[in-house]
């Protein structure tokens, strides 16, 4: 992907999809990611500070990619244990997606180490017992410990009763947004982000019923570092 061919016109039609897929909780992670960036520099992961968005730690996560086409979790909220129905530290990014959307959802994925770019997904997990369980997925790119793109910044949530799990989802839509400088400003023109001293929204969209108090947040994986 050649980030330098996207145009300014580009940009705003984006921003404008971009819009149509949003909501509190992912908009307060993309703008402390964006709080980050220095020009279309990309963030490192040791940059990342999970006090800043404590309220959607649940559903937070960041990604490392061993190699092409292997994307593990690295760290997850509880919102991932519950929708899996186990932790799912170490467990490969497309166990959480039915067999026929896996190979199209990785090589998009792939773009966000590759491009870089950051990534948008409409999810739906079809009814099994239970009522359909609609979901957003966005992932954005972090420099690792050797100053390469390997590790991600990501976020699911969802709308609806989790019911049985595992939950697995379908890609019902699915874009990939070239980092630069001018989606930077144009994420910045749209949800006037001012880098750290932007307080995030609270987010509390978990049904009755689950709570989010019970058990760690956010958890590494055991033999490394985060």
């Amino acid at each position: 992907m050649n980030k330098n061919s996207v145009s300014k016109g580009n940009v705003v039609a984006l921003w404008q999809r971009r819009d149509a897929m949003i909501n509190p909780a992912v908009t307060s992670l993309i703008r402390y990611w964006e709080g980050l960036r220095l020009g279309d520099e990309i963030p490192h992961r040791t940059d990342v500070d999970p006090r800043a968005f404590q309220d959607i730690l649940p559903y937070s996560f960041i990604l490392e990619r061993t190699k092409p086409g292997s994307v593990r979790f690295r760290l997850a909220g509880h919102h991932l244990t519950r929708l899996m129905g186990m932790d799912v530290r170490g467990m490969q990014l497309r166990s959480l997606f039915e067999l026929s959307d896996r190979k199209d959802m990785l090589t998009k994925v792939e773009g966000v180490f590759e491009g870089p770019a950051s990534y948008d997904a409409d999810l739906l997990s079809a009814a099994e017992g239970t009522m359909s369980l609609r979901g957003r997925m966005t992932l954005m790119p972090l420099r690792g410990y050797d100053g390469s793109i390997d590790k991600a910044l990501g976020i699911i949530v969802t709308d609806g009763l989790i019911g049985i799990a595992p939950r697995r989802f379908r890609v019902h839509k699915q874009i990939l947004h070239p980092v630069t400088a001018e989606t930077q400003q144009a994420m910045r023109n749209r949800f006037h982000v001012n880098g750290l001293a932007e307080a995030a929204r609270r987010f509390d969209h978990e049904p009755a019923g689950q709570s989010l108090s019970d058990g760690p947040a956010l958890r590494v994986v055991d033999g490394g570092k985060p």
